[in-house]
């Protein structure tokens, strides 16, 4: 992991460090803080014509539905192979 050193006023150093929960590292409640500020796929989508929007939710919904059908069957393989040892 490589680090990069930053300068924050006093103020602001203190203000973080104030939210900061106990165990917890600075990058880890910067990610916790700003995780709201990452831009959603559905921000995305309000960018979109219409249309555009409709089909890309509807290709995203296909991928889950088939990314969950590929992980049941994978979960079915590997139930169904217990205790099956030669």
């Amino acid at each position: 992991m490589s680090t990069t050193t930053i300068s924050l006023e006093r103020s602001a150093y203190e203000l973080l460090r104030s939210r900061k929960k106990p165990g917890e590292s600075f990058s880890q409640e910067l990610y916790r803080l700003l995780a709201d500020a990452r831009p959603s796929v559905k921000s995305f989508l309000e960018l979109l014509p219409p249309e555009a929007a409709q089909e890309v939710a509807d290709t995203i919904d296909l991928l889950r539905a088939e990314d969950l059908a590929i992980a049941r069957a994978k979960a079915r393989r590997r139930g169904g192979s217990r205790g099956r040892r030669a």
